[in-house]
């Protein structure tokens, strides 16, 4: 599909700026939409502090503290409040299990099979803590559908979630029935007229489809002074990359994909440099790996490669990482860049749109907060690199009572900082056949996007046509990298940047007010003015702070958008 040449500019018209001008200083409206995501209530109140819901089936108070902007606030707040720490989102709870948490003071419940820890969200609940209690203990779903089905519950609960709900014991048959006698040692190939199989054409099992993969296949290039290690991953497969290096000739890489680890042991026929460069083809899944060998020469041979597999266990998404601060940079009045390197010697490259845990111990608390990290690029210009970044950088905005982000903010060259290995759910797939796309962030929720923004422009094979960022802010100083922003727009014709402020200055004349639907209308009829693509083409992405993503997401199934359409970035 082509896309007809636009000779029109983007429409800034007064008529937005008029819709949003009357929205800027009425904050109640939006708190009422989400209001009504959150419990299906009529109102919020937000007199003294307090918050009363006009719930149609159960009327309660809440006590003063316990409105839905408290509730929000508690959540990104840094608190564990699943119980489990870092094992949250990674248990599998049995029915036995989730019985015993059925009290007040330790309260889990199930809603279409995911279970949270409901026992901080008790006293929000706008219909009371006795309504919620109701469900305690058991699988809620029918109970949940009865009352409000309407209501995006995991958005909500999403800091409360624990795991899934394991409905049955799995047991593998062999198990069961494993003969106590030893296994006979297979024929050799050659007995059954079949070729041995090449180390690269190896199959195993994934774990959750229990389809064969195959290892990655390998190849190597050489220079005089340099020695190439190719792996070929496979389209959009977006891997995590570890390497490390064991002596001058032998190095380890994790290749973590399609929830199983490739592991690959090279032994160099002579010895390399450390550390490598890489490249990241993540259109291709190609992975390029460039040694600069200690003394030049052709080699006749690259070495030996070992290749082996495992599943993407819980372990191994629950490990911690020691990094070292190499670098800081201020961006704005309240926002930083931090840059790291692992502690242990290796290097890992993030997969696009995942994010990291930072830990941190206050007074004797852990607390916790997601990050996105951002490619290290914008430490000196917002442009594609010829080395992908092996570093963790990220972008921290100080909140006065951020806990989290004060550690990184006040962090100087030489600190330590943990973080937990790349999670997430966005699946670079999803946009695999898509060529136009509108992108909303609000704040720091930008961070994501960054890297996305500069993979869609570079893609070849299918390429981008049309990328639309939409930037809410507060101020004009709080627009971050305005300028590169502006650049990469007069650069790139595909690439248009609106930016909208909640309390602009007298001087701001741009657009102005914050989400809504009458936006998003005119938004994408303008997106799609002069092109032959249909709203069945867009594809969206969405990152900020709950509020603006929990109604961002409701106004996209309000205008009936597929949920294929639409990837929402949590924390």
């Amino acid at each position: 599909m082509n896309p007809k040449s636009s000779s029109k500019s983007p429409s800034r018209s007064g008529k937005l700026g008029s819709d949003f001008a009357s929205q800027r200083a009425v904050v109640p409206p939006v708190l009422r939409e989400v209001g009504k995501l959150a419990a299906g209530v009529a109102s919020v109140s937000t007199n003294s502090g307090g918050s009363a819901t006009g719930n149609l089936r159960n009327k309660y108070a809440l006590a003063p503290g316990h409105s839905l902007m408290d509730w929000i606030r508690l959540g990104s707040s840094g608190k564990d409040l699943t119980g489990v720490g870092p094992q949250a989102g990674h248990l599998s709870v049995t029915p036995t299990e989730l019985a015993l948490h059925n009290k007040e003071t330790d309260a889990w419940l199930c809603i279409r099979g995911r279970v949270y820890n409901v026992t901080a969200y008790l006293p929000f609940h706008p219909g009371g803590p006795e309504q919620l209690m109701r469900g305690a203990g058991r699988d809620a779903t029918a109970l949940f559908e009865e009352v409000h089905p309407w209501v995006n519950f995991d958005q909500i609960l999403s800091k409360c979630y624990v795991g899934r709900l394991k409905t049955h014991v799995e047991f593998e048959p062999e198990e069961v029935f494993k003969s106590q006698k030893a296994p006979r040692e297979p024929p050799p190939p050659d007995a059954l007229n079949v070729a041995p199989k090449a180390p690269n054409e190896e199959t195993v099992k994934n774990a959750t489809t229990k389809e064969p993969i195959l290892l990655p296949k390998f190849d190597w290039i050489q220079k005089l002074d340099y020695i190439t290690i190719i792996f070929y991953t496979g389209n959009f497969s977006n891997p995590l990359i570890e390497a490390n290096r064991v002596d001058e000739r032998t190095f380890h890489i994790s290749l973590s994909y399609k929830n199983t680890v490739f592991e690959n042991e090279i032994l160099f026929s002579d010895k390399v440099n450390w550390p490598c460069q890489f490249r990241v083809g993540y259109e291709t899944g190609k992975v390029e790996m460039v040694y600069k060998k200690c003394q030049g020469s052709i080699w006749e041979n690259f070495g030996v490669l070992k290749q082996t597999s495992k599943s993407r266990t819980n372990s191994l998404v629950e490990a911690r990482l020691k990094c070292r601060v190499v670098n800081k940079v201020k961006v704005n009045h309240n926002t930083v860049l931090v840059e790291m390197e692992r502690m242990d010697g290796n290097k890992s490259i993030v997969p696009l749109g995942k994010h990291v845990k930072v830990f941190a111990s206050i007074k004797g608390q852990e607390l916790v907060r997601s990050y996105t990290p951002v490619p290290n690029s914008l430490f000196t210009t917002f442009r594609n690199q010829p080395y992908t970044t092996d570093t963790v950088c990220l972008m921290v905005k100080r909140y006065p009572d951020g806990n989290v982000s004060n550690v990184l903010g006040d962090s100087l060259t030489g600190d330590t900082i943990i973080i937990s290995k790349p999670l997430g759910s966005f699946n670079l797939h999803s946009i695999e056949k898509r060529e136009t796309f509108i992108i909303l962030a609000a704040g720091t929720g930008i961070t994501p996007m960054f890297s996305v923004i500069l993979f869609l422009l570079e893609r070849r094979i299918r390429k981008c046509q049309h990328l639309r960022l939409l930037f809410f802010n507060k101020t004009p100083d709080d627009i971050l990298f305005r300028s590169q922003f502006d650049e990469l727009q007069t650069q790139d014709p595909r690439f248009k940047i609106f930016n909208i402020l909640s309390q602009p200055d007298g001087s701001w004349a741009g657009l102005k007010g914050h989400i809504s639907r009458s936006f998003l209308e005119e938004t994408i009829a303008d997106h799609l003015r002069d092109t032959t693509y249909v709203k069945s083409d867009i594809y969206f992405m969405v990152c900020g702070p709950t509020i603006f993503t929990t109604l961002t997401h409701q106004l996209f199934k309000d205008l009936e958008f597929k949920d294929d359409q639409v990837h929402v970035f949590l924390g």
